[in-house]
């Protein structure tokens, strides 16, 4: 028996070896090939059933090879040189090979030291000079990724860098790259560059000879090369249109610099202390040149200024020693204060009274107590004539047009009388003349003590502010626009009687004496700018039809304001007009309104004591209005919700009708407005950015014509709102427009659409049909994201992209995709909810289903879950193999069985409610 038990267990013995050693000779397979991940330059492959071990198989292109066993299925290439590799991977049980992968090509870049980080996962910046040195040059790639950019502060204040070479690739160089890299002589800008930032090369004082800037760049940003003392010329692409403040300060040795004709405007000191520049020649269509721009350009000999510049800012050819021709444009409207004080043309004015061109800018002797100006000046400079205590009158030929700002401040002067030409006085031009009793704003009659012509436009603020002994004043009609304090503390001011301040025909302000209720006098033309900036007191005003000018802000923060009535011939509601004017109700705009300027109503009709209302309040936007300003009616009406009964109350506002003049409804110019439930629009061709944003009682609406372009978050949580019907001539929907409008139910969107911004339906839960036409090229991503309700959608071969989750938890759609649909340029998470797609459909041009091909359906989960074709307006009944019968054969699951390639027409009837 023992004996038995003996052989039985060495046969079992035998028995075991005999399948183990089967077992471990397994015949090798073979698995995909492995992948690189360029960023980390980690080799990852497939793990494999029972391998412990990993072989990897290194070849060069030279031929040398390697190998390296590893327990995990990855290993890190970091350790490579530079080269071309071919990589295949053995997947090992004890020491036998059960499987070897396929071969993937690996190049590992030359590395010079230089650190970078990836940027949007698609390129890479250079985010640090690292250990390289001397002369450098950046990779077009780095890591199978283009590099584009130069990262901020990225070479900053790196003395062992002498030449930096950009590849093709480059598209910006970040704030202060090379900022102060003190031994850095020479780098090229590639054609591709787009951006420069602040200070990108300030500082490099070595950075020598020629600096040519590619056509791509806009702008030259703030101190881009300031203190590039070794700079010796500049020449501008042609599309730059703007140079930044300090662009070029201290390039003490440039002597050339070509501006670009596309120029419009040169920064404050941009080429301040250069020296060494003889000539420059300014662009027709530049329109300002900045403050101190060319002060201490001592070499400067000769300016041509062409007639498109209107300012030259102070001191902007100050200590220009050399400068002794300047011919000005006929464009000028302002010269700042002394802009070419130390010049020699200032120097060697041949008379007391100094002339740049046509332009009085200031005084040899400020002792003189006469001054002449001459006939056929244009303008007076500002701070022309400030602190003089010398001169007592002046009387300004008929040829001025501008009088600058301060140019007559704080002077002794008694007497002006400015001629029929002047159009504007600008700012603080007479201010603390406390002696001015006399001021004459045109040509006069003094027989008939009358202005019989006057050109004369503008007063602008604080002009003859603190003149405390001005009594009266003849404002011509001529004159639109009076700035904010012009009158102030002037004797007009201290003896107002009536609480409203006028000049002459003008109210320019209020005193302490305003009552709640005020009527403005007949005959009045104008209110000032800022006239009654933060009164409390006014509850009630009534302005004249005589008015025509209301000015900027004229109302701002009267708080109490409840009524105002205004003038039938307003063409203009300035910007900030009725700004925060809190108890403020909005009846009616005058007929002939034309527009409606920026934060005009802003917050109107908010304050709590506001009489809560049940009609239907609607205020018509004139037919002649075109511009609806950004803000301008932001916050406005009354919504309270009663924790106690639920329910919740509004006042204010319920329908806006706009005219079909309306071009553009600015951003933000109805945003939070809280009682508005309807919105009719005629004919805007835009709709700005969060327009109707957090309109919380909007419900429906229409827009008839000419629609093109609905911003970014225009009806952004607009959560009542229902109805949307939009016109044919819409083209783009932008980012985030209907977001969370979870109680939209119908949105029709004409037949010209193109463009569906990314999150512009996400969360409209009640959605349950839309058209999207065979135009629209373009879905961005997590457009419908859950769209609960959303049953199908109909995608045209005209779509070029489709962006991630674009439907993504929509969990009743099914996707009607159109022949010759090309979804490989899609993100390949579109479909991320693996909605059911039926592909090879028939599509009208507004979008709808006209027939299907049969057995052509995807869904990785199911072919049973298939939701019938939606159409607007009409009513899908079933699907027909005859395109001429409107009789239904089979249901939408019944097509699920059909035979394979059959072709079925969707078989619609007109809606009963439509």
């Amino acid at each position: 028996m023992k004996i038995f038990r003996l052989l039985l267990l060495i046969f079992t013995l035998f028995a075991v070896t005999s399948l183990a050693a089967c077992a471990s000779h397994t015949e090798s397979g073979s698995f995909d090939a492995p992948t690189v991940e360029y960023e980390t330059l980690t080799l990852r492959w497939d793990a494999v059933d029972g391998a412990k071990i990993y072989t990897v198989s290194i070849e060069s292109k030279a031929g040398e090879f390697s190998e390296i066993t590893v327990s995990k299925n990855e290993y890190s290439l970091e350790s490579l040189s530079a080269g071309e590799y071919s990589i295949t991977v053995k997947a090992q049980v004890g020491n036998d090979t059960v499987a070897v992968s396929g071969a993937v090509n690996f190049v590992r870049d030359t590395e010079n030291g230089l650190q970078y980080r990836l940027i949007n996962g698609a390129e890479y910046e250079v985010s640090s000079k690292g250990t390289a040195s001397g002369v450098i040059e950046i990779p077009k790639t780095y890591r199978m990724k283009p590099v584009t950019s130069i990262g901020e502060k990225a070479f900053f204040s790196c003395s062992d860098v002498k030449e930096v070479k950009l590849p093709a690739s480059i598209k910006t160089i970040g704030a202060f790259a090379f900022a102060n890299c003190s031994y850095l002589e020479k780098i090229n800008l590639p054609d591709s560059l787009i951006t420069l930032s602040e200070s990108s090369f300030s500082g490099c004082r070595v950075l020598a000879g020629s600096l040519s800037l590619p056509d791509g760049i806009k702008e030259i940003p703030k101190g881009a090369f300031a203190y590039c003392s070794s700079l010796e010329e500049v020449i501008l692409g042609e599309g730059v249109t703007a140079i930044g403040d300090n662009a070029f300060t201290d390039c003490s040795e440039l002597k050339t610099v070509i501006l670009s004709d596309s120029l419009e405007s040169i920064g404050g000191f941009a080429f301040a202390a250069c020296s060494d520049i003889t000539a420059i020649a300014f662009p027709n269509g530049l329109a300002s040149i900045g403050e101190f721009a060319f002060s201490k350009a001592m070499a400067l000999e000769s300016v041509i200024i062409p007639d498109s510049v209107k300012t030259i800012g102070q001191g902007a050819f100050y200590y220009c020693s050399q400068l002794g021709t300047v011919e000005l444009g006929k464009g000028i409207e302002e010269i700042g204060d002394a802009a070419f004080l130390d010049t020699a043309v200032y120097n060697a004015s041949p008379t007391n009274e100094i002339y740049v061109g046509n332009w009085f800018v200031g005084l040899k002797d400020t002792g003189a107590i006469m001054l002449e100006i001459s006939a056929g000046t244009i303008g007076i400079a500002n701070s022309a004539l400030y602190g003089n205590q010398n001169i007592t009158s002046v009387e300004l030929p008929d040829s001025v047009q501008y009088i600058g700002k301060l140019s007559f401040a704080v002077s002794n002067i008694n007497s002006i009388v400015i001629g029929s030409g002047v159009k504007v006085i600008a700012d603080q031009a007479f201010l603390y003349c406390e002696n001015l009793i006399n001021a004459i704003l045109g040509s006069y009659d003094y027989a008939e003590q009358i202005i019989t012509d006057s050109s004369l436009e503008v007063i602008g603020t604080y002009a003859f502010m603190n003149c405390t002994s001005l009594q009266r004043i003849q404002i011509p009609e001529t004159v639109n626009d009076i700035g904010a304090y012009a009158f102030r503390n002037t004797y007009m001011y201290t003896s107002a009687l009536t609480g409203a301040v006028y000049a002459d025909k003008w109210i320019v302000d209020f005193n302490k004496t305003i009552t709640e209720d005020l009527t403005v006098d007949k005959g009045t033309v104008g209110i000032a700018r800022y006239a009654f900036y933060n009164c409390k007191e006014l509850k009630n005003i009534k302005i004249d039809n005589s008015v025509k000018f209301i000015g900027k802000g004229a109302f701002y923060n009267c708080t109490s304001l409840e009524k105002v009535t205004l003038p039938d011939t307003l063409r203009k509601i300035e910007d900030y007009c009725f700004y925060s004017c809190a108890s403020l109700r909005l009846t009616s705009l005058p007929p002939m309104l034309r527009e409606i300027g920026r934060s005009a109503f802003y917050q109107c009709g908010i304050a709590d004591n506001y009489v809560l209302d049940s009609d239907n309040d609607v205020l018509h936007i004139p037919s002649g209005v075109t511009h609806i300003g950004d803000f301008a009616f932001f916050g406005c009406g009354y919504r309270r919700a009663d924790s106690i009964s639920g329910t919740t109350e509004t006042a204010g506002i319920d329908t806006v009708v706009m005219g079909d003049s309306v071009v553009y409804i600015g951003k933000c110019a109805f945003r939070g407005f809280a009682s508005l439930k309807r919105v009719i629009i005629a004919g805007a061709a835009e709709i700005g950015d969060k327009a109707f944003y957090e309109c919380n009682s909007l419900d429906t609406v229409t827009v008839a014509a000419n629609l093109t372009k609905i911003g970014d978050k225009a009806f952004y949580k607009c959560g009542e709102l229902k109805y949307v019907e939009l016109p044919d001539t819409l083209i783009e929907i932008g980012d985030y427009a209907f977001y969370k409008c979870d109680s939209l139910i119908k949105i029709e969107l004409g037949s010209s659409l193109e463009s569906i911004g990314d999150f512009a339906f996400l969360g409209d839960v009640m959605l349950s049909e839309i058209n999207v036409p065979a135009t629209v090229a373009y879905i961005g991503q997590q457009a419908f994201r859950d769209c609960n309700s959303l049953r199908s959608v109909t995608l045209s071969n005209g779509v070029s992209y489709v962006g991630a989750h674009a439907f993504y938890s929509c969990d009743a759609l099914t996707v009607y995709a159109e022949s010759g649909v090309n979804d490989a340029v899609w993100s390949e998470w579109w479909n991320s909810s693996f909605n059911a797609i039926v592909w090879n459909c028939e599509l009208a041009i507004d979008g709808y289903v006209i027939s299907v091909i049969c057995g052509d359906f995807t869904n990785k989960f199911t072919y049973t879950v298939i939701s019938e074709p939606t159409r607007i307006g009409y009513t899908f009944m079933g699907w027909t193999d005859d395109a001429s019968s409107d009789t239904p054969k089979l249901t939408t699951s019944d097509i699920l069985g059909a035979p394979k390639l059959k072709k079925m027409y969707a078989v619609w009837s007109v809606s009963e409610s439509e």
